[in-house]
C-alpha cells in the first residue's frame, strides 16, 4: 500500500491565541520606556479595526498583541503618547501586550497573535 501525500486535503491551522491584560505594565522595547498602567492607546477606540477602548486590535491575521497605528496616533493627539526616542522609523513605540499561553485571571482578554506555538510567555506575573 502507497502512501499518496497529495491525495489528502491540507490541513487548515488555526490562528494561534493567548490571553493578556491591557491595564499591564509595558515596556517599549526600543527606548524602554515603561507604563505601569498599560499602554496608554488602549484607552481609545481603534479607528483602524475598530476595537473598543480597553481592548486588544481585531487585525483578522493576528499581530494583536500590538496597537493598530491608528490607535497610537490618537493617543499622541491627545498628549498621553510622545515619539519613540529609540531607532524607530517611523516614531512609534515597541510596545507588545505580555502574552500567557493559559487564562489564570478573570480579567484577562482572549489576544489573537498570529505567533507561532514557540513564542516564549511571560509568566512572571502569575496573578
Amino acid at each position: 500500500m502507497t502512501y499518496d501525500l497529495f491525495s489528502r486535503k491540507n490541513p487548515t491551522f488555526r490562528t494561534p491565541v493567548r490571553w493578556s491584560c491591557t491595564s499591564e505594565s509595558v515596556t517599549c522595547r526600543r527606548c524602554h520606556h515603561e507604563w505601569d498602567d498599560g499602554d496608554p492607546a488602549y484607552r481609545f477606540a481603534c479607528p483602524d479595526c475598530n476595537a473598543t477602548p480597553g481592548n486588544p486590535c481585531q487585525r483578522s491575521a493576528g499581530g494583536n498583541e500590538r496597537v493598530c497605528p491608528g490607535r497610537d496616533r490618537v493617543a499622541q493627539a491627545a498628549k498621553l503618547l510622545g515619539p519613540c526616542e529609540g531607532l524607530s522609523w517611523d516614531g512609534r513605540h515597541d510596545k507588545p501586550l505580555p502574552l500567557r499561553a493559559s487564562r489564570t485571571n478573570p480579567a484577562w482578554q482572549l489576544v489573537r497573535t498570529g505567533s507561532p506555538a514557540t513564542r516564549v510567555f511571560n509568566d512572571r506575573h502569575p496573578s
